[in-house]
């Protein structure tokens, strides 16, 4: 079946919690959004769990691949959808927002951001120093450059599948992805917006927030962003 939209979740060792996470996603899509579940390999957790509790408009993918960034990039490339719909797999972020973020790029957005530092959004949670570097980071590049979010670094967006063709993705990690491609469509100046979502730190589990793979990926991005400014 040939669905207009696709909402891809990269999964790692989420284990039996994720088969809660998914039914929420799984009750706010519309008919014509497809779920793509990407993961590693068939020895995670994640689908020990899942396999027997999958709807009709899903698919789990193997990636064979490590990385968040990597399980995207597969998972696009597997996907039928014009829109592109990217959320993460540890319950942070609000299922209700998919077909709003999807809604936007149907109008004719190239990004559609899910912001928590936006007017009305929230980051509920520990505010430790994931917190401080994502948001310090996002307002930076927001009044400095102008790229229409303050929340560059959240990696729940949708995307037009024809940009994200254009552009290619490059990260090798999955911290600084959405950055990547709001970066580029800045650079290409492509329509970015952004509205406001509340996001909840995950209750399960450990984060895989790695600031040394973050840190070095968002210098260059932003390097990135000064030396090719038009």
């Amino acid at each position: 079946m040939k669905y207009n939209k696709s909402l891809i979740i990269p999964c790692k060792d989420e284990g039996e919690d994720f088969v809660y996470i998914y039914n929420n996603f799984y009750n706010k899509v519309s008919e014509n959004t497809e779920i793509i579940i990407v993961l590693d390999n068939s020895d995670d957790s994640t689908y020990q769990h899942l396999k027997d509790n999958i709807h009709k408009n899903t698919k789990i993918e193997f990636s064979n691949t490590g990385g968040p960034a990597s399980a995207i990039k597969y998972g696009i490339n597997q996907s039928s959808g014009n829109i592109v719909c990217i959320a993460m797999g540890d319950g942070s972020d609000d299922p209700d927002q998919v077909e709003a973020l999807c809604g936007l790029v149907e109008r004719g957005v190239d990004v559609a951001v899910a912001s928590r530092y936006s007017k009305g959004g929230k980051y509920i949670g520990k505010k430790g120093l994931k917190y401080y570097l994502s948001k310090t980071s996002g307002t930076f590049l927001y009044y400095l450059f102008r790229v229409g979010t303050k929340d560059s670094t959240n990696m729940y967006k949708a995307y037009s599948k024809k940009f994200l063709e254009e552009v290619k993705i490059e990260s090798d990690n999955g911290f600084t992805l959405g950055l990547e491609m709001v970066v580029k469509a800045k650079l290409l100046k492509k329509t970015i917006v952004e509205i406001p979502t509340i996001w909840i730190d995950r209750e399960f589990g450990e984060s895989k927030f790695n600031m040394k793979k973050f840190l070095p990926s968002y210098i260059y991005w932003v390097k990135v962003l000064i030396f090719r400014r038009k």
